[in-house]
């Protein structure tokens, strides 16, 4: 789709002038001479990108109405600090720093040799910064020819000269928009708190791309279906109705969606009315899904590949995923891309693998455009170009969301642009897809709002804390596992925790968010050495966050990050007396960690004595009801 036409709304935004009506009552736009911040404010516009502010970015002697413009564009990539463009606010822009602007902004996929421009008399005038990108721009046909002959790169543009430059953008270049979603964890209702948007919000912007644009795809990469309250009590449906009547194109499972077991979700995903698919999952040596789908779109082909994370392994309950395999994510999508490129216009990679593994399958894998990315939640602003393909990813929780653009020019594939979404005021909820939710919330609410006790303290479950490190929150559920079954130890991993608790009355919703997780309590009696062990896996990855962290209770324990993974605990207690890893000990765990989640190959199913049947979350209602003190970060685990 084209880009559309509009009036010059950086005059308007920058200038105090009043401008005159015309004859037919619209404001007429006098032809003056436009800054740099002009130019980028309506570039800004003409691109459609989610305008916001940011603290981080700041600009010296510009406007508080122009200033979010420029954090934008350079967000995104179109200014920035680099040697080869100076972004200079104020000096009125010449052609050739407009046409570098216009290039930047599309993000192209390869550099254009100056023969583009040395057919123009004045290329030579051309500074050498930005000759590439007024190469592109004249291989692209978007500059502005004076009689065939000449660029007149250094003079300056006026309002009518930007117009003109806007509408050779319209005419030669099509985007094609792609809005992706990432890591909802459940997150599927608005909450103007966390700025996270909810499926609803997501929907109008969603509806308001395809007005622009009846070609527009929608993809899920992931992690969807489960982690609060409103999606667990129903098994992922309120998150499917929604995403059915928001008519998704595509959805690639992540390692969560596997929480309710992989047999419920191939029972999931009969019920989207869009391909679920992902290339790298066995069961019993068979494809657990289809490795990709094919959409026609635009008078274009697109082959769709799904790849989930080998990690699910060990990021969900072993319990979830008998008879699974999941295969290497670079070697299969190499062999997926040879299987179905001779089919397809462009291939786009629905990834849940990571952003490590994606930058590797953009580097070393040849015939993927683009890749859409989940699983570690990162924040990529803008698409990144790597060797081979571009590289995309929209934080977590649905406090941002993807609009990506393949940009074509002659049909063919020239790059890859885009931003963010985040949450505004003015963004309305779609009422047709919020009302899907309705009574899901409705029920769950007279469950959760039940008051179960208070605390005193905020609890910290904050996933950089309870990953890292000791927190408040993670003892009291050891400790509250721990007297429940009268163990020597417990331990639980910080990845099975997933929210913090303020002070002042608890609810039981505010306990189910922090341990959304199917697990039940468990004891098991372990060896001295098998405790060690176990503790070294801990804090293998330390200081990095690390979802197998464990928190413990009954016994404490120093480490040294320094030193070599599996040679860093320096000491043990056990109830105050050094640990002997010849004796034998109780220990209280989740069934998650028993049986080998997180990697805890040092336990197994047969270490299992007594299954309670309760899940953690009651254990923990159970300990904040009865008002028993709030433990303190006490030193339990010391990186020394």
């Amino acid at each position: 789709m084209k880009v559309q036409s509009k009036m010059l709304a950086a005059v308007l935004l920058s200038s105090s002038l009043a401008f005159p009506l015309n004859a037919t009552g619209a404001q007429e736009t006098p032809n003056r001479f436009l800054t740099q911040t002009d130019f980028v404010v309506e570039l800004v516009n003409e691109l459609g990108i989610d305008v916001q502010s940011s603290e981080d970015i700041t600009f010296e002697n510009v406007s508080e109405d122009v200033l979010p413009y420029l954090q934008t564009a350079q967000r995104v990539g179109i200014i920035d600090d680099s040697e080869d463009f100076t972004f200079n606010p104020n000096e009125r822009i010449t052609r050739e720093d407009a046409y570098t602007l216009l290039v930047r902004s599309l993000n192209l996929s390869s550099d254009y040799h100056k023969k583009h421009v040395i057919k123009f008399r004045d290329y030579r005038a051309i500074s050498a910064e930005n000759l590439p990108y007024v190469s592109a721009a004249a291989a692209l046909d978007l500059v502005i020819e004076d009689n065939g002959r000449t660029l007149k790169p250094n003079k300056k543009v006026d309002t009518r000269t930007a117009e003109e430059m806007f509408d050779n953008l319209e005419e030669e270049i099509d985007f094609l928009p792609i809005i992706h979603t990432n890591d909802l964890h459940g997150r599927i209702a608005y909450n103007a708190e966390n700025g996270e948007l909810g499926l609803a919000k997501v929907s109008t912007l969603v509806n308001d791309v395809r007005s622009e644009n009846p070609d527009a795809f929608l993809f899920d990469m992931g992690d969807t279906l489960h982690g609060t309250a409103v999606v667990n009590n129903f098994n992922g449906a309120p998150a499917i109705e929604m995403m059915n009547q928001m008519e998704y194109d595509a959805m690639v499972p992540g390692n969560h969606d596997f929480n309710f077991g992989n047999e419920y979700l191939l029972e999931a995903a009969g019920m989207m009315n869009f391909p679920v698919i992902s290339g790298n999952i066995l069961k019993d040596g068979e494809d657990f899904l289809d490795d990709y789908t094919i959409i026609e779109r635009d008078g274009k082909t697109f082959g769709l590949i799904g790849m989930t994370a080998t990690d699910t392994a060990v990021k969900t309950s072993p319990k979830n995923i008998v008879g699974i395999e999941f295969q290497d994510e670079v070697t299969r999508t190499q062999e997926i891309v040879d299987q179905i490129e001779d089919e397809v216009d462009h291939i786009i990679l629905l990834s849940h693998s990571g952003l490590e593994t994606d930058e590797v399958i953009a580097d070393e894998v040849e015939g993927v455009d683009l890749i859409l990315g989940g699983h570690s939640h990162d924040t990529l602003e803008s698409p990144k170009k790597y060797e081979n393909a571009y590289v995309t990813q929209a934080f977590e929780y649905g406090k941002a969301v993807g609009h990506t653009n393949l940009v074509f020019a002659d049909d063919q594939l020239v790059g890859v642009n885009g931003f963010l979404y985040r949450d505004k005021e003015d963004l309305a909820e779609n009422e047709e897809v919020a009302s899907i939710l309705t009574p899901y919330q409705e029920a769950v609410d007279e469950l959760l709002g039940e008051v179960i006790g208070e605390t005193p303290v905020a609890l910290d479950g904050a996933r950089a804390s309870v990953r890292t490190q000791e927190t408040n929150l993670g003892n009291l559920i050891a400790d509250s596992m721990r007297s429940t079954l009268g163990t020597d130890v417990a331990f639980t991993n910080g990845g099975g925790i997933r929210a913090s608790i303020d002070a002042g009355e608890v609810t039981r919703g505010d306990v189910e968010e922090v341990l959304p997780f199917i697990n039940t309590l468990v004891q098991m009696t372990v060896t001295g050495e098998q405790i060690k062990a176990a503790l070294e896996h801990s804090v293998r990855l330390a200081p990095e966050q690390n979802g197998g962290f464990l928190h413990i209770s009954g016994m404490s324990f120093k480490y040294d990050a320094s030193q070599p993974a599996g040679s860093r605990v320096t000491e043990v207690l056990v109830g105050g007396e050094p640990l002997d890893i010849t004796k034998e000990y109780t220990a209280a765990t989740n069934d998650f960690t028993a049986i080998g989640g997180d990697g805890y190959s040092m336990f197994s199913e047969d270490l299992i004595e007594f299954n309670s049947g309760e899940l953690l979350s009651a254990i923990l209602i159970d300990a904040i009801a009865s008002g028993q003190p709030i433990p303190e970060v006490e030193g339990r685990i010391v990186a020394e």
